[in-house]
């Protein structure tokens, strides 16, 4: 079958996923400590301009640092299992990774799974019923998919340099894969677990985002343009038929009911539109941006599972990324009255993953920091 070929200009994503590359590159060889992107290092964002707490609360309980066992080292952390309980990962020795459930009230960790292969990403699915395991070597992937006593429900090897995945928020039982190659061309696959089949399929984009049970949104790359914009597509897996939603789409991202767009105004900030549910825009905002060389730099975000709140970093003022010196808020906007607030002050630009009821963040390169949304702490989540 001839590989569809990926637009190598102007997709956000595919940085997103080299970015990924290198960090696990530099965990593998030790380097986990010091990992740090260039625009942090540059723009002098320390984490100790944030409040340090050596005992902070949660839910009524203190909240107890994840001790790591004899000879392991932590990789990461990989989502949340409920309001209380998250997902990490450590390696012990230059391949074996092992998945651990724990609990910070309790300071409860349960071992899920063992791989003799580095373990690349964990991710639970919307359910949280399961979770599924990226791991492999660098010319095969390796999925895997087990509930929460860790019993394995399906295994399965790609040939793949790199692999990204989207879980079905509408229904868990499926899965979008991309499998690339070491030249960036792409295959693309269903996985239905209702059967245990994976089935290959022919996507015009590699990244995609679920908007309903069966209909998958993407942007829609010129081969070999140079525009830093595309149309916004949906393509229904059922009927095969493609449609344009939305034009000059910068970056674009899909949370349950909720598909939001990223456009660059006139002024060069971002224009952030929310849609629910395929209907008309229900509320929009506008952000300043950074200047990279491929663009411009979309902070990282998340939205609470209570479908009301975004979390958002903020940069204070326009300016090329490189430069930049001003620190980000972070930000709570509320979708239904359109009002946001500021949670933090002075952050660095690195990722999110906040907890069901959004009283709690994991941040960090590694999802090393837990932010308390309520009391405005934040905190180690390894013991040092």
């Amino acid at each position: 079958m001839k590989c569809n070929k990926v637009s190598t200009y102007h997709t956000p994503y595919v940085i997103w996923v080299m970015m990924i590359i290198i960090t696990s590159a530099s965990i593998f060889s030790g380097c986990s400590q010091q990992l740090e992107s260039s625009l942090h290092e540059r723009a002098g964002h320390s984490l100790k301009r944030m409040k340090e707490l050596p005992a902070p609360s949660f839910l009524g309980a203190d909240i107890k640092p994840i001790r790591i066992g004899e000879q392991e080292e932590f990789y990461k952390s990989a989502g949340w299992l409920s309001d209380s309980e998250i997902l990490y990962v450590t390696n012990k020795g230059e391949s074996t990774s092992l998945l651990y459930s724990y609990n910070l009230g309790t300071g409860k960790a349960t071992l899920l799974y063992t791989s003799a292969q580095p373990i690349i990403n964990a991710v639970p699915s919307p359910g949280r019923t399961k979770v599924l395991i990226h791991s492999g070597a660098s010319e095969e992937g390796l999925l895997t998919i087990i509930d929460l006593s860790g019993e394995e429900m399906y295994s399965t090897s790609i040939q793949s340099y790199e692999i990204t995945f989207e879980w079905n928020p509408f229904d868990e039982n499926l899965l979008a894969i991309s499998a690339f190659t070491a030249d960036w061309d792409f295959n693309s696959y269903l996985l239905d677990l209702r059967n245990n089949k994976l089935k290959e399929v022919k996507l015009p984009e590699p990244f995609v985002r679920w908007i309903s049970e069966d209909v998958l949104v993407y942007q829609e790359w010129e081969e070999e343009g140079m525009s830093l914009t595309a149309p916004l597509n949906s393509f229904s897996l059922n009927e095969k038929k493609t449609e344009t939603l939305y034009e000059d789409v910068y970056q674009f991202d899909s949370f349950g009911p909720y598909l939001m767009t990223v456009k660059v105004n006139d002024n060069e900030e971002g224009l952030y539109t929310f849609i629910r549910d395929g209907g008309k825009p229900v509320t929009e905002f506008t952000s300043p941006l950074l200047t990279s060389f491929s663009g411009w730099v979309v902070p990282f975000y998340d939205l609470m599972e209570n479908w009301k709140d975004f979390i958002y970093l903020r940069a204070n003022s326009q300016g090329d990324a490189d430069l930049y010196e001003g620190g980000f808020n972070l930000m709570r906007y509320h979708l239904d009255t359109k009002e946001e607030e500021v949670v933090f002050n002075e952050l660095a630009n690195e990722p999110l993953s906040c907890s069901p009821s959004g009283e709690m963040c994991l941040y960090g390169f590694q999802l090393e920091k837990v932010l308390n949304i309520e009391t405005n702490e934040i905190f180690d989540l390894v013991y040092k």
